[in-house]
């Protein structure tokens, strides 16, 4: 099949190239209509149940609240995972299914179970599903402020909340808008006790009467006035503060005593568990997260045109600051520099064809190969409904000199035996298209099953799980689509435009006809090599078995790591004041950090966020800070850090951790904490766990590998528990249920209805004036009445008193949990230090007879090793009996397979020079002399890199034996003369080949710390090592081994590679 594909693209060439042709334009016009990101889709199906439930402390909301719905939720299928946390007032419960579930099966699945656990919950909790956001989908910050402090804070967070954001939900792909900072209005009935008593009223009565001052209640319709239908239309709803202040609370001798006239009513600010700040002063911050599976520069080019809309009618003293954090520039900045790195390597490649084939002809048609691949892969990823991002277009980068592999090897040896062609008589010459077919198809079964294999090793990919595999899979999508396309253009387009655009060598000039200087100075050189090699076969064999021994040697050393650190351009710090601290010192004491730090050389902005907004998913107490960074361009990021990390540590008692927004989310994901490495600690008894906990960060501190080194955020704080008196409260007629509401009522506000003033919506709430519900003496004298209708004093039938407890419960698969968090050091690993971590950890857990488990990066690393190293070992075996069958000598399978250890020995090098510390001062190190050994690091892009390269390394292989074989077979040359010459006229391609391909990376290595480069850089320095060593030592290596295996009176099998492709002979 194949040869009749080859066989109808010569015959009908026109035809060919200007299918070609559509396809490209095809593919242009397809382009822009693909969805653009950053990265793959990451998001792990994940149902995040909020529950609030004002008032109840942590313990009681985890048995009144969480504990209900996780026995809820757990058993439903594909659940892998159930987290939860709960907190002062609030449950919030992740529900984390498998990889690969139905997003929207998922939460159907969830909403069922929710539905019958909510008649069991305490009657004031309200648990609701979270949106469906994606992992990487904060997408955009926004900072609404007043510079010049003419709008009020309730000004400002009105229009955020009423007004921008329900404009900005409106856009396509928005799937939550959290707004944190200022004060959110609300209309507000605030009583005195004082006046109350007068009246002989209680909170209660001013409940009711606000209740029953606002009513959206319709009346019905006239059916029929006049052969008209006419609706009722009830005016009872309130307006504004006077027509709340007007409604009746009851008579009193003969008048009316309305809310007015024991209350004030007002628009105030609600109860707030959170505060934002931008450039140092007081600002409404909004985070916009996007749905999964939506284009992020689609959204935030939709997003910006609102908000240039807005700025047109923005009112007087507000101002928007969109530079907070914007997804889009790092994707912009990434794309952008893998694209360059693409167009680089392109060009990269064009000049090594140039030098090794000196014709411009030849150059166009094996360059052909690389827009016509890549075309082909665009499409495809479209229709396998793949975004472009990073990884996609990282594929395609490092396939570019793969690409134009099966081009160069059919064009040069086209190119070759044209002109073998031109030399012989011209009775004996052959057509210029019986010439291309005869060559294609010479190096066609080689070129396929090469092809192949280079797919082959691709596998382990596909079975990577998590985010590990949500990153690299379509990588690996990206890099076979392409290399298949290559192939096919080899196959097809290549052949027809050698037809179209080669011109008969017997027409050329002898420079023509002649190979380029470049080829016959590599030649000359080479030959001699070759011949040295066979004669001194076992000297060559032994040394590359010495060497290779040597490097897996070195590579033990090594340490070990997840993914390198992103270049995002911000800087994202979790910042935790001792708990327990009140909203308004966490907020001054934060608002200091946040002018040091807008202070340091290379900081763009400064945005905070203080406690918890609402609708957030994250169990955040009031003591928390999270401080997003901007970094001006052309700052080093580990600069800039080590500066804000300076003035971090001025500040006593406080707790942080430093990293970035897409890391952060990557470790919240993989681990539940903003850190890389979760250790976790399980057993029901909160002080032990409390103990363990403060005993494991004591001990890791002291570790020089570890950073941010925190114990979680439960601990106990001080609580006001009030204890009824079953005795004294029956005395007075009053009860627990009556006794609650009332105190809820006076301290924390009863919400009796919405009021609608256009598009914004106001709560109406009743409780005490904030001079009465200050402090505990207030909370003492608070007035409770009982069903005699006498007055009492709260203290009178509770025992109040302060009590320490925890401000927070973790839980993960039913059972507490603490945890303890920690970053990598610069210059150190992860590998190396999750071993010195279990070294301290394990004794004190088990001492307490609980256990321990690490999560986190590592656990991510362990299991995507593991997977890769079982799938590449396998894959191995799969290739070498493939070798086999298509050789028919197992002998000869080994030595085309001797390029992997090849390759292992540039692989392994390209990581220890390329390492931080460096490669000389780490050998001096391996002596003994000047600085200790810094271990390089090998990443899971390392391996993924290692992956690549052996497919590659291995078609060096199977191209020299091959052709060693086809000449004994066919050519009746000897062993000696078939290495010779074989080895000489695969000396081209191969290099050609291998350098393309490796040279071709370069421009993602020099630039590999730029954002887009991050995963790339270490899997590119790999590729490249390894094939510049598997390449020229397979160039001697292999001519040695063969000569080893085979006698000059050894007659070889008449199988071919082509035996594997279709049966047929060369």
């Amino acid at each position: 099949m194949l040869k009749r594909l080859i066989a109808f693209s010569i015959d009908h060439s026109t035809l060919v190239l200007v299918l070609a042709g559509l396809l490209l334009i095809y593919a242009g016009w397809q382009l822009p209509r693909v969805p653009v990101d950053v990265f793959p889709e990451l998001n792990a199906p994940t149902v995040v149940i909020m529950t609030e439930a004002p008032g109840l402390a942590a313990d009681e909301i985890e048995q009144y609240v969480t504990f209900p719905i996780e026995a809820s939720v757990n058993g439903i299928p594909g659940v892998r995972r159930v987290r939860s946390g709960s907190a002062i007032s609030l449950s919030i419960v992740y529900v984390e299914f498998d990889w690969g579930q139905d997003i929207y099966r998922a939460r159907q699945l969830v909403a069922e179970r929710l539905d019958t656990v909510r008649e069991v919950l305490p009657a004031d909790a309200h648990a609701e599903m979270s949106p469906i956001t994606s992992i990487a989908g904060e997408i955009m910050l926004l900072a609404v402020s007043s510079p010049d402090g003419s709008v009020s804070d309730l000004d400002l967070r009105a229009y955020a909340e009423f007004d921008l954001r329900n404009r900005l939900l409106a856009i396509p792909g928005v799937s939550q808008i959290t707004v944190i900072g200022g004060d959110l209005p609300e209309y507000q009935v605030l009583a005195s006790q004082e006046r109350l008593r007068l009246h002989e009223l209680t909170l209660h009565d001013l409940v009711e009467a606000a209740r029953r001052s606002h009513s959206t209640l319709s009346a019905g319709y006239l059916p029929n006035v006049d052969g008209l239908e006419i609706p009722i239309r009830q005016g009872g709803r309130v307006q504004s503060t006077a027509d709340i202040a007007r409604t009746l609370v009851r008579y009193e001798n003969g008048y009316p005593l309305t809310i007015g006239d024991v209350a004030e009513v007002r628009l105030g600010p609600a109860l707030k568990r959170g505060t934002g700040a931008d450039r140092g002063r007081p600002a409404v911050v909004m985070s916009v997260q996007k749905a999964p599976g939506t284009n992020t520069l689609h959204i935030t080019r939709e997003i910006d045109a609102a908000l240039d809309a807005v700025d047109a009618g923005l009112p007087p003293g507000i101002e928007i600051n969109r530079a907070v954090f914007r997804q889009s520039e790092f994707i912009n900045r990434s794309i952008q520099n893998v694209t360059h790195a693409l167009r680089d390597a392109a060009i990269i490649v064009a000049i090594i064809i140039v030098l090794f084939l000196f014709n411009v002809r030849t150059t166009i048609i094996t360059l052909t190969a690389l827009p016509l691949s890549l075309a082909f892969g665009v499409l495809a990823l479209h229709w396998l409904g793949l975004s472009v991002n990073v990884m996609t277009i990282g594929g395609f980068a490092i396939a570019v000199g793969s690409l134009v592999d099966d081009a160069i090897i059919d064009v040069e040896n086209v190119f070759r035996r044209m002109k073998q062609n031109a030399s012989l008589s011209p009775d004996l010459r052959q057509a210029k298209a019986t010439v291309i077919y005869n060559a294609s198809n010479e190096i066609r079964p080689a070129m396929v099953f090469a092809t192949i294999i280079i797919a082959l090793v691709f596998l382990p990919l596909m079975f990577l799980e998590g985010i590990e595999g949500r990153f690299f899979r379509p990588l690996g999508i990206a890099f076979i689509i392409a290399i298949m396309a290559s192939l096919l253009v080899a196959l097809t387009v290549i052949p027809a435009m050698c037809k179209m655009l080669l011109r008969d060598q017997q027409h050329a000039s002898g420079s023509e006809v002649r190979d380029p200087i470049l080829v016959r100075f590599l030649k000359r050189l080479y030959e001699p090599s070759v011949r040295a090699a066979i004669r001194l076969k076992w000297v060559v064999m032994a040394s590359a078995g010495l060497a290779t021994v040597l490097c897996l040697w070195l590579a033990s050393t090594f340490g070990t790591s997840f993914l390198p650190s992103f270049n995002e351009g911000t800087m994202t710090i979790m910042l935790m004041a001792p708990p327990g601290t009140s909203l308004q010192a966490s907020d001054r004491l934060a608002g200091h950090i946040d002018r040091q730090i807008m202070e340091i050389e290379g900081v763009r902005s400064v945005t905070r966020r203080t406690g918890r907004a609402e609708r957030d998913e994250h169990a955040e107490p009031v003591s928390n800070s999270e401080i997003d960074v901007s970094i001006l361009p052309g700052y080093d990021f580990e600069t800039v850090r080590a500066r804000v990390s300076g003035v971090l540590d001025q500040v006593p008692g406080i707790t942080t951790s430093i990293g970035q927004p897409i890391e952060h989310r990557l470790s919240h994901i993989l681990s539940g904490t903003p850190a890389a490495i979760a250790i976790n600690i399980f057993g029901e008894d909160l002080g032990v766990l409390r103990t363990i906990a403060a005993q494991i960060e004591g001990e890791l501190r002291s570790l020089s590998g570890a950073r941010d080194v925190a114990a979680n955020r439960e601990v106990m704080i001080q609580t006001l528990p009030l204890n009824y008196r079953s005795q004294d409260m029956a005395a007075y007629g009053i009860t627990a249920a009556d006794a609650a509401e009332q105190v809820r009522n006076a301290i924390h506000g009863a919400t009796v209805a919405q009021i609608n003033d256009g598009p914004r919506r106001y709560d109406l709430t009743v409780r005490l004036v904030e001079d009465e519900r200050a402090t505990v003496r207030d909370l003492k004298q608070l007035t409770l009445r009982g069903s005699s209708g006498a007055f009492v004093r709260l203290d009178e039938v509770a025992d109040i008193g302060p009590e320490l407890a925890s401000n927070l419960i973790m839980r993960e698969n039913a059972q507490r949990k603490a945890v303890v968090s920690l970053n990598v050091a610069a210059g150190h690993n992860l590998g190396h230090l999750i071993e010195q971590v279990r070294e301290r950890v394990d004794p004190i857990v088990h001492q307490h007879g609980y256990h321990v488990t690490y999560g986190g990066q590592f656990e991510a690393q362990q299991s995507a090793t593991r997977t890769i190293l079982t799938f590449s070992a396998i894959v191995l075996i799969v290739m070498l009996v493939l070798l086999n069958l298509a050789i028919g000598s197992f002998k000869v399978s080994l030595l085309v397979m001797v390029n992997v250890p090849l390759a292992l020995i540039g692989g392994i090098l390209a990581i220890y020079i390329t390492s931080d510390h460096g490669a000389w001062l780490n050998t001096l190190a391996l002596v003994g002399i000047g600085e200790p050994y810094v271990p390089p690091v090998i990443s899971i892009a390392s391996l993924v890199g290692f992956i690549t390269l052996f497919g590659i390394a291995v078609r060096n292989g199977i191209l020299l034996v091959n052709h060693y074989r086809n000449l004994m077979v066919h050519e009746n040359a000897t062993v000696h003369d078939a290495i010779i010459r074989g080895s000489m006229e695969r000396l081209v391609p191969i290099l050609m080949t291998a350098l393309t391909a490796a040279l071709a990376l370069l421009p993602i290595i020099i630039k590999g710390n730029q954002p887009g480069n991050e995963l790339l850089a270490p899997l590119s320095a790999v590729i490249l090592g390894g094939l510049l060593t598997s390449t020229f030592l397979n160039l001697i290596v292999v001519p040695a081994g063969y000569a080893a295996l085979h006698r000059e009176h050894t007659v070889p099998a008449p199988e071919s590679v082509s035996t594997i492709i279709q049966g047929e002979q060369p």
